[in-house]
């Protein structure tokens, strides 16, 4: 099974662009590799602003993401989270204006990301795939970045991504409970890989996912996908992740060995 090396005594480190990009893309592999006695550390690079919407400031809108992704991470058995570069970084939601993670280098990003790779000294590293598993600018930008930073540290790293066959089984399930609604951004196509490695973790990994995702939205992880497109108020790539998820199982990842 993929990662099932990594038990007790080793660590492994995740970095994300935002706050629930760790259960999304490695709630499966985190709550599996925590289960295994693997320290697993958090790193994200924003707040996840663009998220809490009905906020005004940017201040209250990072510490209601901060709550929710402390919850997650308490749900996944993550031991230890903090965001990259001590917060410097905003959620814009792609736009690059001042501050956002967007307007990073990728030369930058990496050097911050290598400190905290020398710091904390990893067995392996998670991130996104080449195409941020939904072609979030930001989430392509953190791939770069560790991409460049592992290969400079000789940690391996590995990328989670989506087939694109994962995807249309996602739509599929959509197309019967939401008809001729458009549902995601259109960036999220899912890629092939040349060497890919699935990793299907244990049901009690799958089950922490869920609750972990329940931590960013009442039911987005537990609540039928029938029930949650009445309640749920986006029609993003969150619920076409969701979706996805219900299709391909929630014990499901795919990963491929990062290359600069």
């Amino acid at each position: 099974m993929l990662f099932s090396h990594l038990g007790r005594g080793s660590t492994t480190l995740v970095l994300t662009a935002h706050p629930d990009d760790e259960v999304f893309a490695h709630g499966a592999a985190i709550a599996m590799l925590s289960q295994q006695g693997s320290r697993v550390v958090l790193r994200t690079a924003s707040g996840g602003e663009a998220a809490e919407n009905d906020v005004t400031s940017s201040a209250e809108a990072r510490r209601r993401r901060s709550a929710r992704l402390d919850a997650a991470c308490t749900r996944l058995g993550v031991n230890e989270w903090n965001w990259l570069a001590e917060g410097r970084w905003t959620d814009t939601a792609g736009r690059p204006t001042p501050g956002s993670l967007t307007t990073v280098s990728v030369s930058d990003l990496a050097d911050v990301i290598a400190d905290q790779i020398q710091t904390i000294i990893p067995d392996v590293v998670l991130t996104m795939g080449p195409d941020g598993l939904t072609g979030h600018p930001d989430h392509i930008l953190i791939h770069r970045a560790v991409a460049i930073a592992a290969a400079s540290c000789a940690v391996p790293a590995f990328g989670s991504y989506l087939l694109p066959a994962d995807i249309a089984q996602g739509r599929d399930l959509l197309a019967t409970t939401l008809p001729g609604k458009r549902v995601g951004s259109g960036r999220m196509t899912g890629r092939e890989d040349p060497s890919p490695a699935t990793l299907a973790a244990p049901a009690r990994a799958a089950e922490a996912r869920r609750a972990a995702l329940d931590e960013y939205a009442m039911g987005l992880g537990t609540l039928a996908l029938t029930e949650l497109v009445r309640v749920f108020p986006g029609r993003g790539d969150s619920l076409l992740l969701r979706a996805v998820l219900d299709a391909i199982g929630w014990q499901t990842e795919r990963y491929a060995r990062l290359m600069t």
